[in-house]
């Protein structure tokens, strides 16, 4: 469980000119930043001067404690996890019921790659939301592509937006992946970073198909205080089929290959190949949008 490069800026971005408030963090987690990343947070962040004075003491493989304390200027920082084994400060199964003193009582909730690893997600997540307060904030890092086996689950785009919901009392900032290119995605710096468009504003499925290994980051604010998942989380594309508005009928291009396959067969599994390749791919820019 930790943060990297990726994880630094999203939250840095995020929380800039914040003071005062406490963090709560799924396990003790670790920084892993490189000297190069450690140059591109000073050039990203050249005016900030507590991030920079952070970054003067910083060293491989440090908690985070310092850098939410320093850099984010936090005032606590509280780390939960199921054993004492990193010397986290409160025990808990956080896929269990979470003790009524913790509930509401953070600014920030973060997820360092935990939730990917625990069998019952759902009270997991759900946890994780009821741990902050109205106008709190949640991060979450975890597996999205490519990493089969890495714990019990990868996650997608679509999981992110539809529990982080407004029917769920909270509100997208962002989803975004990072494509890495080795299975320890720790090690791999200059990570090409996306921001993901919702499913249900972008007509479809999100989908995601290639060799590399994917992180998703989201963070979404809490606006209001509601029991998560009181009502079902459903998949938006099937929502609209439900709904009527959805057309299954083939558009002019889909006509047209059918018409072609009659003469020659092979040609519309060619092109029908390269659009999915090329829709589940971040070169499809209405899904995807390179930021970094």
């Amino acid at each position: 469980m930790g943060l990297s490069y990726n994880d630094v800026r999203c939250l840095m971005e995020w929380r800039r000119d914040g003071r005062g408030g406490k963090v709560a963090t799924l396990g003790h987690l670790n920084l892993a930043l490189h000297s190069r990343d450690i140059a591109k947070l000073r050039l990203a962040f050249a005016h900030d001067t507590r991030a920079l004075a952070w970054l003067d003491r910083y060293r491989w493989g440090d908690f985070a404690t310092d850098m939410f304390r320093e850099a984010l200027g936090f005032d606590d920082v509280t780390s939960i996890d199921f054993s004492a084994y990193e010397g986290a400060s409160i025990i808990q199964d956080i896929g269990a019921p979470l003790s009524p003193g913790l509930v509401g009582q953070f600014d920030l909730a973060v997820d360092g790659g935990t939730l990917e690893h625990v069998f019952n997600f759902p009270v997991a997540v759900g946890n994780l939301m009821r741990l902050v307060r109205v106008g709190g904030a949640v991060y979450t890092q975890n597996p999205c592509n490519s990493l089969a086996g890495h714990g019990f689950y990868q996650f997608s785009p679509e999981l992110m937006y539809r529990v982080f919901s407004r029917q769920n009392g909270f509100k997208i900032s962002f989803v975004r992946i990072a494509m890495a290119r080795n299975l320890s995605v720790e090690q791999t710096t200059g990570q090409h970073v996306y921001d993901v468009a919702d499913p249900a504003e972008y007509g479809g499925r999100v989908l995601l198909a290639c060799g590399n290994p994917a992180l998703m980051m989201s963070l979404a604010v809490k606006q209001a205080d509601v029991e998560p998942f009181t009502r079902p989380v459903l998949q938006s594309d099937y929502v609209e089929q439900w709904s009527g508005k959805s057309s299954l009928q083939l558009n002019w291009k889909g006509r047209l290959l059918e018409r072609m396959a009659k003469w020659l067969p092979f040609l519309p599994v060619m092109i029908s190949g390269y659009r999915d390749r090329w829709g589940a791919s971040v070169r499809n820019t209405r899904a995807y949008k390179r930021l970094w």
